[in-house]
């Protein structure tokens, strides 16, 4: 395939949407208790108290030195769709920005997306190079596959860093 020829493949890319929309339903326990109630079509109750927050250490560099912690914190919760925002926080933080993805979570159609990604918005399918971004022609599918690899670390060698609330209100 010559380089002016690049397509979206659009199975690939809804496979690896797909993909972290179960891996998110894994690692944050709320997202299915969303799901389940906009599936039942049963409406959310306001004021209802869900954790918000979750943080989980995927590294640890010995006694004295920093984890490196991934947080998922629910942003904006709806009958059909969340919006979360995912924050990895690195050892050196003088040296390095937090990156931030920010992730659509549909309900009812089973997938997300990240909608945002450090701040650069509405991703196109395709981007012809050059550009004035300077995106990569396969900029969306990228970041789609940047959350993956960071949710299924998480999944493979994340430990959640904090109790849930509903083992600290247990206690």
């Amino acid at each position: 395939m010559s380089r002016s020829q690049y397509s979206v493949d659009l199975i690939k890319q809804a496979a690896e949407c797909d993909a972290n929309y179960i891996r998110l339903l894994k690692l944050v326990p709320a997202l299915q208790q969303i799901r389940e109630q906009a599936l039942a079509k049963v409406t959310i109750k306001p004021g209802s108290v869900r954790q918000k927050l979750f943080k989980f250490c995927v590294s640890e560099w010995g006694v004295n030195a920093e984890n490196i912690e991934v947080e998922i914190r629910i942003i904006e919760e709806f009958k059909y769709t969340t919006t979360v925002e995912l924050i990895l926080k690195p050892i050196f933080k003088q040296w390095m920005s937090k990156p931030s993805l920010l992730i659509r979570v549909y309900h009812d159609a089973s997938t997300s997306e990240v909608i945002s990604y450090q701040g650069h918005r509405n991703f196109l399918p395709r981007y012809s190079l050059p550009n004035a971004k300077m995106y990569h022609r396969d900029e969306k599918m990228q970041v789609n596959q940047l959350l993956g690899e960071c949710l299924s670390q998480c999944l493979q060698t994340g430990r959640c860093a904090d109790l849930p609330q509903e083992m600290l209100q247990a206690k």
